[in-house]
Formats: C-alpha cells, structure tokens, sequence
C-alpha cells in the first residue's frame, strides 16, 4: 500500500512553486545578532524551519508562493519579534531590528486565566495551562474537561466508555484504576491543554472510540529552572503530594525531569442490594472500603537533542510505582424474608494488600528531509505488573443452621509487556498534505492465579479455582491519509488497514483462543472557514474496541463467598462508526454526532438465583446507539467577570441479551454539562476566584441503570514574591453529591449498589518557582508519537 501510494503522489511532486526569503537580524545599531533564533510557521502555527543564526546574522529559506506565515525572532538578551505576512507580497531581503532588554522579563504565564476550549476539524482542546485548574491535580482536571464524564475509575465521552487515555500522544497501559491513581498523584501544573478527539485521523491507531490525549507542558525558556510542589488534601481522610520538576534547555538540548511522591488514605462507601425472588429474600450489604497507600511515586524524564534544523532525538521514560497498599474490610450481610425481618446474618472480612508498577521506555527520530518531506520513527517498551493478595474470612449465622466459619486465600499476579514501532512520512505541496506510514506491535500478558481455602476441612489449595492465563497478541497497520485547501474549504481523507493476530491459552477450563482478521477504516473530514470567524465541518470514522487482556481471562475472581467477577475467552471487538458535524463562531461551539456500535462489550451482574451468587461478568450485549448535540459557550459579562459553560444532550439506547435469552432494550435521554465562573479580584497578584459546578443526568450502561450526579467546587489562587509563590485553595464537591446508584432490574434479576468515593474534600497546593523565569524561546516542540496497548 505505501509503493502504491508514493506512485500516485508522484505527478504532484515536481508542481510545488516557491521562492527565496532572505535578510538578517541585527541590534539597534545595526551589528548582526550572534544566536539569534528564526522560526518560520505556516497559517496554523506548525513550524517549517528553525535556525539559530551565526556570526552574519544572516538567514535564507524556500518558501511558497500565494501563502501566509509567521516568523518568530527571538535572543536571550533581546526583546522577540514576530512578524505575519503572504509570500506573494513580501520584499526581500529582510532587515530585522531587535530591541534589547532592558530588565528581567518575567515568563509570560498568567495563572488564573479561564481555561481555554478549540474546536478544530477533528478534536476539541481544552487548554488549562495557567488557569486556576493548574492547582488540581490531573485527575480533577481531566472531570472538568467538556465531553468528558468521569464515574469512579471509568471514563466516558458522550455516553461512551471505550475511550482510549494517551499521555502526550503515548497510549497508556493501564486499568481504569490504576490511570486514576497515576493522574491523583500528576500535578495539574504539569498539563497544557487536554485533547478529546472524537474523530482521531488515520494516522492514530483505530482503537477506541474516543481519545483523550492529556499534553504535558515542556520548557520553552533557557537555562535551568524548577518547580517545587506540594499539596495537602483533606476529606474523611488526608493524603499529601510532593513534587520536584527540573528544566534545563540550550540550543539543542531539552531535559526534564519530575518526581512526585504520594501518600494517603482512600475510603470508598456503598451498599450492596440483591432481592432473590426464589425464596423471596433481600441481601443487603455495607460496604466500606478503607485503603492506605503511603508511597505513590510517579515520575517522568524526557532527554530531547536537536543537532541541527532537521533532526531531533527524543528519549524518554515515564511510570508509577505503588509498592504496597493495604486495606481490611469488614462487610456486614443481612438477609430479610418477604415480611422484612432478618432471618440470616453473615460477616466478610478481606485482608488485602496490592503493588502495582508500570514503567514506559520510548524513542523517537525525526528527520526533516527537505522544506516539504518529513520522516519520524517511533519505538516505545512497556511493562505492567500487578499483584493482588488477599485473605477473606467469612463468619456465617443462616436460618436454620450451625454458625461456621470459612476462610479463603487468592493470590493473582499480573506481568504485561508491549512492543510497538512505527514510521510516520508526510509532505507538503501547496494546498495538498500527505501522510502515510506503517506500525508493528506485540503483546504479551501473564495472569496466575492461586486459590486455596477450607473447603475440605483443612486449608489446602484448590486447582478447579486456580488459573493460568498466556494471552500474546500481534498487530500490523498501514494508512494513507492526503489533506487538501482550496480557498475557505478543508478536507481530509484517510485509510488505515489492521491486521490482529492473537492466542489466548487458559489452564482452568482448558481453553484456547485462536483469531486472525483483517479490518479496515476509512475516515472523511471537511471544513469550511468564513471571514466573519464561521465555520462547520463534517467527519466520519470507523473505530474498533478489542477486548481488554484482563477482560479474557475465564478465571472467577472471588470478592466473598457469594460474588466474582468472570471474563469472557470469546469476547468479540467491537465496531464503532461516528459521525460529527461541528459548527463554530466567535466563542460558539455546537457539535452534531451520531454513533453505531456493533457488540459493544461492558461488565454487567448477573445474580444466579439458585446458588444466591452475584456475578459479575464481561460480555459483548447486541448493539448500542447513541445521538446528541454538544454546546459550548464562553461570555465576558464584566471586565473582571466571565463565565464558560459546556451543554450536552443525547439519546442513548443499548440493545442487550438477558439472563434468560430474551432481547431487551435500554434506553435513556441524557443531559450532561459544566459551568464555570471565574471572578478577577486582584490582576496585579494574580488574584482569582473560580466556581462552577458538573453535572451528569442518569445513563445507562447495557441493563444497568445508572442514577446521575452533581459535583460543585470553588478555587481561588494567587502569586507572591513576584510571581514565583503560588497558592491555590480548592473546595471539591462542595455538597457532597458525587452519589451515583447502578441498578439492574429486568425479568428474574433485580440487583442495585450505591456508590461513594469520599469526594468532599478540601486541598491546598503550593508551588515554588526558582532558576530562570525570562520569557519564552519560540523553538519548535518535537512532533510526539503514539503507545501502548490494552490492560
């Protein structure tokens, strides 16, 4: 497919028009500027040559003719320039004079500012950089992001959970839980903007049918500089972060390096409701979850060397390592006859203690082969590992029978690694851009699990409840996509071919899973761009949702006596189809879609009225749609008085399998959304208030129904000692209605939990500025690549 693609480009190639940009840079007195810095960009701000000058001051590009730039100027000891003009119209040479400095600049960052939301043709960006949501951290963050709706650990984007997390482009390896601990414990003063792509390009892979792609910031300053963190957070219980960020930066090195350390207590609170209509008894059970986990450490290091304009080496790792995390919990079991008296009585008690680590290596080439070909190869590592051992004894006082007691033992141990590579090429050629590459990837996962109890009489182990589970997945793909501008119009069209090899062998049942399929998406963008600040645009993509590894595994998982969760071998993939159509102007923001999904897959529970079990279970349900409309508005009602809000309304119907072989279908209208207002008290110190409130009507999840949510908070932040002490004051859930209850109720199943997350909390950060805070360097970030795969 790629010889096939470069064969028909290759009548364009010798087409493009250009001509010379020539002129030097110099000081008042008209000295040339040694190290002066030129960056040319194009129209949308996408860097197409950086050069630092020599001893001449002199510069000299190709350019095209009939297009717009920008050039950025800038030197250490002199005041940036940037200049805006059409090549059609520019004279040569140019004779570019720099102002020197006649202070210490501060950086230009405003903290306090509105968070800022873009739509562009394919995504919607949510710029928090410098906003008072800079003093949450990332999780926090990430709740307040329009589209986005968050519920315990599962994250879901316009009514829909399969949603793929990327950190600056690299697809993270994680569960949803352990995402939440890694974003807990991520300042929010390390995020630029947030990324919801709801059509993602060819070029990204066609897993999930949403990405959220969470931007890091990087120094753009020179020289050293560093940021110190902490953070202290109070709700039923505390927890505390402390941070180090360094810097360092030249001409053509580029190192960070963070280093987070978290501890504290996390309390969880619900009850657990199942009516067994069989013998017509009510199962109710509180549960409180205590955990403490007192070392959380995160960490990120990024090493980027531009030996010249046309090449840049990014190497890097980033990971979290939580080493223990204990937790005992004691939950109480009532059983009432039809006549609402209790009859029966039992007691769990689960002793656990939990370790997780994920650690992720990438490397990145990028080569700039001409004004108009760019190359960029990819190759990043992952490692996951989990264990989780608990001891579960269960004191049983039933109607009728002697009181016994029952223990028993699982230990389950989790080893993940991936492999991915891929080679990005793209050209540009007047009005038409082209991209096309290939990517290669294997996985291979591990799950043991190890069940002993006493059973028998004696504790010993027990193979009909043990497990091994080898599951080694390979993936190839190769797309093509080609943009074109003509006038005010925009499109863009793509092709991206997979192919999924995989193995899943299981020990207990015996299993083996062997699947091979080729898949293929198309995508389709258009635009069309007015003078008065107009705009629409439509989009459709094809998406795939594989199953997750975990999601595979057949082995049950015992939560007590009478629960577990099981997977499902034979679980399908599921096709995703989308279609947008967006319309902006000014700060208006209206977004059409409609979504199909084919075998959607999701956890459910199932209660199995004989043996009085709840099981919870991974399985594919017929179909699921869903349409709607997304608003997005921002006012300046005074100078110092603005107000953002984010409206979402949708139809959303799953069409699932009961437990008894009938079709059923659920269906709900939805209504979701955020408000902020953000209230300038004092400008000179950077003095801010914010408060806003998300909400979430009720939703469905297959013959779950889920009740909706509201959360309300309030922020205020401020600078000291010039700017480089920052203190933010945040109140979260300020009226303690996170409360979500999910509940299932059809046929001969009628089973519900309330859900809690100890979500009222008070926090405080504080951060500390040192080393250089001059103004930005306008040097081009390198273009960042994909990772990961499924947990």
């Amino acid at each position: 497919m790629k010889y096939l693609i470069i064969l028909l480009l290759l009548p364009f190639l010798g087409q493009a028009q250009g001509k010379r940009l020539s002129g030097g840079v110099c000081d008042q007195n008209e000295i040339p500027l040694k190290g002066a810095t030129v960056i040319l960009l194009d129209s949308i701000n996408k860097p197409i040559h950086t050069l630092r000058l020599d001893t001449a001051g002199r510069f000299d590009f190709v350019i095209e003719d009939n297009r717009l730039y920008r050039m950025a100027i800038s030197h250490l000891n002199y005041q940036s320039r940037e200049l805006n003009f059409r090549s059609d119209t520019l004279q040569v040479p140019l004779l570019i004079k720099l102002s020197p400095n006649e202070s210490k600049l501060e950086e230009a960052q405003v903290t306090g500012k509105r968070p800022r939301v873009t739509r562009k043709i394919d995504r919607l960006e949510f710029n928090v950089q410098g906003s008072n949501l800079s003093g949450l951290n990332s999780w926090d963050i990430l709740k307040r992001t329009p589209m986005v709706m968050v519920s315990g650990s599962s994250i879901a984007v316009r009514g829909d959970k399969k949603v793929v997390v990327m950190i600056n482009e690299r697809k993270l390896m994680m569960s949803g839980e352990e995402l939440k601990t890694l974003l807990e414990n991520t300042a929010g003063s390390d995020v630029q903007s947030i990324e919801v792509i709801t059509s993602p390009p060819a070029k990204y892979e066609a897993e999930g049918s949403t990405i959220i792609n969470i931007k890091l910031n990087k120094s753009q300053l020179f020289g050293y500089r560093g940021t110190l963190l902490a953070l202290a957070e109070q709700s039923n219980y505390g927890k505390q972060l402390f941070g180090l960020t360094q810097y360092y930066k030249n001409e053509k090195v580029n190192v960070r390096a963070t280093y987070n350390f978290g501890r504290g207590t996390y309390a969880r609170y619900g009850t657990d409701f199942v009516y067994y209509p069989n013998d017509q008894t009510s199962w109710e059970s509180v549960m409180t979850r205590i955990d403490k986990n007192n070392s959380q450490n995160s960490y990120v290091f990024s090493f980027d060397y531009t030996p010249d304009t046309t090449w840049n080496i990014a190497i890097g790792l980033n990971g979290y390592y939580g080493p223990k995390s204990t937790g005992l919990y004691e939950v109480p079991t009532s059983i009432y006859n039809k006549e609402g008296l209790m009859e029966s009585y039992y007691l769990t008690k689960n002793d656990h203690i939990e370790s997780r680590k994920t650690n992720n290596f990438y490397l990145q080439v990028n080569k700039k082969i001409n004004s108009n070909w760019n190359a960029n190869w990819s190759s990043y590592f992952t490692t996951n590992r989990k264990s989780n051992l608990q001891d579960v004894w269960t004191d049983l006082q039933f109607k009728n029978q002697d009181p016994k007691s029952t223990r028993f033992l699982s230990d389950n141990a989790t080893q993940n690694q991936l492999f991915t590579t891929q080679l990005d090429l793209s050209v540009n050629m007047n009005n038409i851009a082209i991209e096309f590459g290939g990517k290669f990837s294997a996985v291979k996962t591990k799950s043991t699990l190890m069940f002993s109890d006493d059973a028998s009489g004696s504790f010993e182990p027990r193979s009909d409840k043990s497990n091994i589970f080898d599951y080694d997945e390979q993936q190839a793909a190769v797309y093509g996509s080609i943009a074109y501008k003509w006038r005010k119009w925009s499109w863009k069209g793509g092709l991206r071919l997979e192919n999924t090899a995989l193995e899943g062998v299981v020990s207990e049942p015996e299993d083996r899973n062997n699947q091979n399929y080729w898949v293929l998406f198309p995508t389709f963008y258009a635009q069309y761009q007015t003078d008065q600040e107009y705009q629409w645009g439509f989009s459709y993509g094809k998406r795939i949702s594989r199953p997750a590894y975990s999601w595979l595994n057949p082995a049950k998982s015992y939560y007590n006596l009478f629960s577990y969760f099981q997977g499902d071998p034979r679980l399908k993939a599921t096709i995703i189809h989308n279609l947008n159509i967006t319309l902006t102007k000014k700060d208006w923001n209206v977004d059409l879609f409609y979504r199909y999904e084919q075998w959607p897959s999701m956890e459910i529970a199932i209660q199995d009225n004989i043996n009085h079990q709840l099981i919870y279970h991974y399985t594919n349900i017929r179909n699921g749609q869903g349409a709607g409309v997304d608003l997005g508005k921002s006012f300046q009602l005074l100078k110092n008085w603005s107000l953002n809000a984010q409206l979402e309304g949708m139809y959303n119907v799953n069409n699932y399998q009961g437990s008894d072989m009938q079709l059923y279908r659920n269906r709900v209208w939805m209504a979701n959304g955020n408000f902020s207002s953000i209230f300038v008290l004092n400008k000179e110190s950077d003095w801010n208030l914010e408060l806003g409130n998300t909400f979430e009507s009720p939703t469905i999840q297959g013959p779950f129904k889920i009740t909706g949510y509201s959360s309300t908070y309030l922020i205020t932040s401020r600078k000291f000692f010039r700017k480089r002490f920052e203190v933010n004051l945040s109140f979260m859930d300020i009226f303690k209605s996170e409360r979500q209850r999910v509940s299932s109720k059809y046929a001969d199943q009628n089973n519900y939990y309330n859900d809690y997350r100890d979500t009222r909390k008070v926090n405080i950060t504080l951060r500390y500025h040192f080393g250089n805070q001059k103004i930005k360097n306008n040097s081009s970030m390198p273009k960042k690549t994909e990772e990961q795969g499924r947990l």
